[in-house]
């Protein structure tokens, strides 16, 4: 790492002032027990050390360059990685590309283009303790809108209205179009409204995805949270819609800092899926504690469970780990 930074600074040196950068990471392990029930009656255990429980193991660059005139460059790259095997570089097993973007701001506003989390993901983990991880016990209630687009636009307004966010943004799915084929598959358009005043927080959104036969699916989010002091309270909801297929999902969330070093949390809710003749529901609930040892560094411990309704489909489990920031 020293030998890399001298040999930046003497590039600079001959080249220029560069761009303001920082390398960055986390390192996420934890030994989870989980226990499945399949609609069959099956029970499967399963024990194993992971690294996804409190948003998973990274490293990456940021930073940012002054163009003058107020014009301004921003940049980042993150990789997801494998720290509890050997892993490669595929999404499952090995390196994924996370946050991949590059930006300009100005008295315009701020606009972003590559692979970001897209406008609903912000709004959901607002009511999210865990942050959109955890062991997964909460995956319905993301009603099948993924945390990152790729080859997304974002715009975001500048500041009109003192504490009132506005957001757009476009995604393109790259597809190939015919006479005959003219759907432009995961093409997607989304905005985003926000408003923040001292500890309140509520947002909205609206996506609109191209599917293959050139229908849309439509997503939605609202979330409410409120910040006391000596806790924090939040409800949220999401909707997607596909034809006669729509899953509709709430939660609710109460956050708890116990003393100096520990945080609690608790959250519960439930997706319901609906076909046009059928109704299921899936209820979630999570606990856990965060236990901070430094700025960078805490023990969480975490224990979750599902259910579907009519069947005898369920999901349990408990997960110890340690976390590092650098």
């Amino acid at each position: 790492m020293k030998k890399t930074l001298v040999a930046l600074a003497a590039i600079s040196a001959v080249t220029g002032a560069m761009a303001d950068a920082t390398i960055y990471g986390t390192i996420d392990q934890a030994y989870q027990s989980t226990k499945s029930t399949d609609s069959g009656g099956v029970t499967t255990k399963q024990t194993q050390i992971i690294g996804t429980n409190n948003g998973g193991s990274a490293i990456g660059f940021k930073g940012s360059e002054d163009l003058g005139g107020g014009l301004k460059l921003s940049f980042q790259q993150e990789i997801g990685l494998n720290t509890n095997s050997a892993g490669g570089p595929t999404d499952t097993v090995g390196y994924e590309n996370r946050n991949s973007f590059i930006g300009l701001a100005g008295a315009f506003g701020d606009f972003k283009v590559g692979r970001q989390y897209n406008l609903a993901f912000y709004n959901i983990i607002a009511n999210d303790p865990m942050g959109f991880s955890g062991l997964g016990t909460f995956a319905p209630l993301a009603a099948g809108n993924p945390n990152r687009t790729d080859s997304l636009m974002v715009y975001t307004a500048p500041t009109m209205v003192a504490g009132v966010g506005v957001q757009v943004a476009k995604a393109l799915g790259g597809t190939a179009t015919t006479p005959t084929a003219t759907a432009k598959t995961n093409d997607s358009t989304s905005w985003g409204l926000t408003y923040t005043s001292g500890g309140l927080y509520v947002g909205t959104t609206s996506e609109s995805v191209v599917q293959s036969d050139n229908t849309k699916e439509k997503f939605s989010s609202n979330t409410v949270t409120y910040d006391f002091g000596m806790a924090k309270v939040g409800y949220g909801n999401t909707k997607t819609v596909l034809g006669v297929n729509s899953v509709k999902a709430n939660a609710t969330s109460i956050t708890v800092p116990v003393n100096a070093t520990i945080t609690a949390f608790y959250s519960n809710g439930t997706a319901t899926s609906n076909d046009g003749t059928t109704d299921t529901k899936i209820k979630a609930s999570q606990l856990g504690a965060n236990y901070t040892l430094s700025k960078r560094t805490y023990v969480y411990l975490q224990t979750g469970k599902t259910s579907t309704s009519g069947t005898t489909e369920s999901t349990s489990g408990y997960a110890l780990g340690l976390i590092h920031s650098f």
